[in-house]
């Protein structure tokens, strides 16, 4: 018994020792989840010195370092995930984060082309949220219609394919139809703030809602946001201050 014991304990020292890195990543990961962002990313960083981190973990770590608004070292990771040697799946799965940084840069054309090669090796929702809105941002809008409604039939229930779809629309000028989705995209209670701030303005600006609109702008103040958001507190602020409000009590 005593042997067994023993041997147990040495393989199971062997195996966090060969899997160090990795069992850090997956703690820093929770601790990111929950809040607790500088000591995630503190860990995240312990365990890339480590090495041999698993390639899932060391895009998040890119990931997240990029969404704490850190462009230069997120590119840094990336760039050096990039040297690795890939399977054209697991380059495309660095390229669709990878071309975020492209997207903060103001390189939209760059990330265009990033995300594409991306949808072009394997289809996700992630892909077609994310090269939706750069269809829209390129203001190539036709373009933007034809690949968010396609996005939509892949995924319906996505939030964020709805939010593009909705706010094609409404920069399409059809009305109808982007009244429609953003209906749908409220039914689904989103925690990014882009819908509410766009619908907010719509009602306010085009249907004269101005008691609706402003409900939905504060609403989108208590949103969710990142480095990676569409929009910025600042930007509803402002807005909210240009429809009379008294923002003291927001900021």
């Amino acid at each position: 018994m005593h042997i067994v014991a023993l041997l147990t304990t040495l393989i199971l020292l062997f195996y966090i020792s060969k899997n160090r890195s990795n069992i850090i990543a997956v703690i820093a990961q929770y601790r990111y989840a929950f809040g607790h962002t500088e000591q995630g990313l503190k860990m995240y960083k312990i365990a890339s010195k480590i090495g041999k981190m698993k390639l899932e973990h060391r895009i998040r770590y890119a990931y997240l370092t990029l969404k704490e608004g850190d462009i230069d070292e997120a590119n840094k990771l990336f760039n050096l995930i990039g040297m690795d040697k890939l399977k054209p799946e697991e380059r495309a799965k660095l390229k669709e984060s990878h071309a975020l940084v492209a997207w903060k840069r103001g390189e939209i054309a760059d990330a265009i082309e990033m995300l594409e090669y991306v949808h072009n090796h394997y289809v996700s929702t992630t892909t077609y949220g994310s090269l939706g809105y750069m269809y829209i941002h390129s203001g190539n809008l036709n373009r933007a219609l034809e690949y968010n409604l396609e996005g939509y039939e892949y995924n319906k229930e996505n939030d964020i394919i709805v939010d593009n779809l909705a706010y094609t629309y409404l920069r399409l000028g059809d009305y109808e139809n982007a009244e429609r989705y953003y209906k749908e995209l409220l039914g689904m209670d989103p925690k990014f703030p882009e819908g509410y701030y766009e619908y907010g303005r719509y009602l306010i600006e085009n249907k004269g809602k101005r008691e609706e609109g402003i409900e939905l702008l504060k609403k989108a103040l208590n949103s969710r946001f990142s480095f990676l958001s569409m929009i910025t507190r600042r930007d509803i602020l402002d807005y909210l201050e240009e429809c009379g409000e008294d923002i003291s009590k927001l900021v």
